[in-house]
This record gives structure tokens, sequence and C-alpha cells, in this order.
């Protein structure tokens, strides 16, 4: 493989979806442009099951700054898609979200993802800090 995306041994997060006919592509599995809707759909998962639905955290939103993915095996119509979430590289800004996606029906990896973030203030127009009230949901420090 040519990238390589390392995923922790704990999750933070579980996220559950069964790919549709919509998900699909015209070989009739997963499409790479789906994959990083599915990707941003566990995302706003994580953010709302931590009391910030839209991703906003005090006024505060995110913007993704970079996306690494890499496929490991084909996924089809009615496959369900068990989606873990890890962080790392967590700075003053944001950090990295560490996304897979494992076939229940058989265990197989489907693919792995690095979601980089980062806070933004839409108002002023730029990078913020770490919202106080995100660093408390993960107990992480200013």
């Amino acid at each position: 493989m040519r990238v390589s995306i390392p995923f922790p041994d704990h999750a933070i997060f579980d996220y559950t979806m069964v790919v549709s006919k919509d998900h699909e592509n015209i070989a009739g599995h997963l499409a790479h442009d789906k994959v990083v809707t599915i990707i941003g759909d566990c995302r706003d998962a994580w953010f709302a099951s931590l009391g910030f639905p839209g991703c906003v955290v005090d006024g505060i939103s995110i913007v993704n700054s970079d996306l690494m993915l890499m496929y490991i095996a084909e996924a089809f119509h009615d496959d369900q898609l068990d989606l873990q979430l890890a962080i790392a590289d967590i700075n003053k800004y944001g950090g990295d979200m560490l996304i897979r996606a494992i076939r229940a029906q058989d265990g197989a990896e489907i693919f792995r993802a690095k979601s980089g973030f980062v806070f933004y203030d839409y108002d002023q127009r730029k990078v913020a800090r770490r919202p106080a009230a995100f660093n408390n949901q993960l107990g992480l420090e200013d």
C-alpha cells in the first residue's frame, strides 16, 4: 500500500451504518466519494454524542484540514459497516480523527481514514483554539 494509517487499540466512538444503493458506484461497490460522506456522518454523530450538534462548540465550528484514505476491501449494498473513531495528534487548534470501517458480516476491514480538523471562528474568519467545553468532554487540558 502507498499510504499507511495506523489505528490505536482503543476507539472512543462507534458508529454503525448500512451501505445503500446510493453509496454504490457503477462497478457496484462502495464509491470513493461516498466514503468521504460516511466519514463526515461519523464525525457529525461523534460531535452530537458529545453534546455539540452540527460540530459547533460554544459558537466555534470545525473545518476539515486534510483527509487521507486507505482502501482495503470492497463493500456492497446491504453491508453493515461498524465504524470506530479515535483521536490523535491533538494540538491547541484541533487534531486528527482516525476512522476505520469493519464489515459486520465477516469482520473484514474496508477502509481507514485520517481526517484532520481545526476549530474555526466563522465570525472572525480565523482558526480558533480548542474550546474549553470540548476539552472538558474529552478530558483534555488546554
